[in-house]
Parts: C-alpha cells; sequence; structure tokens
C-alpha cells in the first residue's frame, strides 16, 4: 500500500521459513536452526566492520572445535539495517564440563599465534566497558547507582583488577556457557567472538567458573587468583557496557549486590 514503511532487512529475513528473532546484549538476531544467524549491531558500525574481519581470521586458525564462518557481510548498510549473516553451529548447551573439554579450549587458544594481521583487527581487552580506561568509566557510570558499602566493596574489586600484571594471549573473551556448543561431552563449537582480544588468558579461565571454581582451580591452577580477579569484574563491566549503550543495568547490579552481600567477590562456591 502506498506509504507504507518499507520491509527492513531484519523483517525481511525474519519471513525465512523456520527463522526465529533474538535479542542480546549488543545485537538482534534472526536465527534460522541448522543453517544461519544473521546479527545486527544495535551500535558502532565501525566496531562491527572490524570484529567481522577479526572473525574471518579466526574462523580459519587451526581450532579443535567450530567457528562460525561468514556467509554474507552486509555491515555496509546503515545501522538498523547492517548485519552480518555467519553459520549455525550446531550443538547443545551442558550444564556440566570435563576437565578434558576445557583444557581443549584454553590450550587451543593458549597455543594460538597472535600475527600483525589479527591483532590489527582484535578487541582491545574489555573495549566494550571503556577498554583501557575501564575502571575509570565504571567508576564515573556505575558508582552513582551504588550504596556507600556496595562503592567501598567496588573500590576493593578495581584495585584488585588494577594490580594485575599485564599478560597477553590469544582471548575468546566470553566464554560463558551460552556461547559454547557441546557434542559428546567436547566443546564442539564456540560462538560470539566480538571481544576476541589480546589479553589475560586468565579471562577466559575465569569464564569456566560458570561449572564451578574446583575446576579452574584444577586445569588452571597458575591462573586461578587472577581468573577470580576478572570474575569479580564481570557484574560491573557488564553494568558499565549496558549503561553506555543506554540500557538497564539492573541484571548487573543485582549480581553484584547479590557479592556484597556475602562480601565474597566472586563467591567461591
Amino acid at each position: 500500500m502506498a506509504g507504507d514503511d518499507p520491509v527492513t532487512e531484519f523483517e525481511a529475513l525474519l519471513a525465512t521459513p523456520g527463522a526465529e528473532a533474538a535479542r542480546g546484549t549488543f545485537h538482534d538476531a534472526v536465527v534460522v536452526r541448522e543453517k544461519w544467524v544473521a546479527r545486527f549491531p544495535r551500535a558502532d558500525l565501525t566496531d562491527a566492520r572490524r570484529r567481522a574481519q577479526a572473525l574471518r581470521l579466526i574462523s580459519r586458525l587451526d581450532l579443535p572445535f567450530a567457528v562460525p564462518e561468514i556467509i554474507e557481510d552486509r555491515l555496509d548498510l546503515p545501522l538498523g539495517q547492517a548485519h552480518v549473516v555467519v553459520t549455525y553451529l550446531p550443538g547443545e548447551p551442558s550444564d556440566t564440563a570435563s576437565d578434558e573439554a576445557v583444557l581443549e579450549v584454553l590450550d587451543a587458544l593458549a597455543s594460538t599465534e597472535l600475527d600483525d594481521e589479527l591483532l590489527a583487527v582484535l578487541d582491545e581487552p574489555l573495549h566494550h566497558a571503556g577498554g583501557h580506561q575501564a575502571i575509570e568509566t565504571i567508576t564515573e557510570l556505575v558508582f552513582p547507582l551504588l550504596t556507600a558499602d556496595e562503592r567501598g566493596q567496588a573500590s576493593e574489586v578495581l584495585q584488585r583488577f588494577a594490580d594485575l600484571p599485564t599478560v597477553t594471549g590469544f582471548v575468546h573473551g566470553d566464554l560463558a556457557p551460552v556461547n559454547l556448543r557441546w557434542h559428546d561431552g567436547k566443546i564442539s563449537g564456540i560462538i560470539d567472538w566480538d571481544f576476541a582480544c589480546a589479553g589475560d588468558p586468565a579471562l577466559d579461565a575465569a569464564a569456566f567458573a560458570s561449572y564451578g571454581w574446583p575446576l579452574v582451580r584444577r586445569v588452571r591452577p597458575e591462573l586461578y587468583e587472577r581468573a577470580r580477579t576478572h570474575a569479580a569484574m564481570f557484574p560491573l563491566t557488564g553494568a558499565v557496557a549496558v549503561l553506555r549503550l543506554g540500557a538497564d543495568p539492573a541484571k548487573f547490579l543485582a549480581w553484584f549486590r547479590r557479592r556484597c552481600a556475602v562480601r565474597e567477590h566472586p563467591p567461591a562456591g
């Protein structure tokens, strides 16, 4: 009908048989299971284009698990229409993880060489939360939302983070269970490489604490204390990231407050 708004790229892809809409922290997505995922960034196309180039390089690495491959890149379109279509990785989430499965992933990342081409397109560590100014950004944006006691505990967490040594390796940056695909007890695929960076491998070890801190201590005892410091930062970096997008940080603040209640960042259980 004349005067109707044109169909958006998102709506057009969502009309694909079997398509489902999904919403992440930084992207809207259209998912056709077993086939493809179209990811629509909600902010900063410059970052999205750089990360697409990083994914192209990462997908060519000799890794023991699958990485999404780019099928179509339409990041030349304006924000809201711009998207990238990647392969769908099969597999299911898992509530448990074996030491062997986690070690295979961490060892593969640790053995990956960071050449100049890859380094040029990887994120700065904690780019989503202010990068090298993450501490200042958290203090500016998150502290006003905290009580005096919570600010005191947050300051202690930030000081622990500031005292970490500088260590550089190939880091996925967000190995949360939602980004892992499992098959026959192994991690068969890993998605969402947007935060991949040249950073501290203890950050990736910390993500596996979702399966229990004893596992992290067993598989990476030399990274254990650093991993706990990175994990202590997770609610604060998550809160500042969504605040920078103009979104509601309530779930991250609630996460941090649960830790404040027991005065342990993160709880060891």
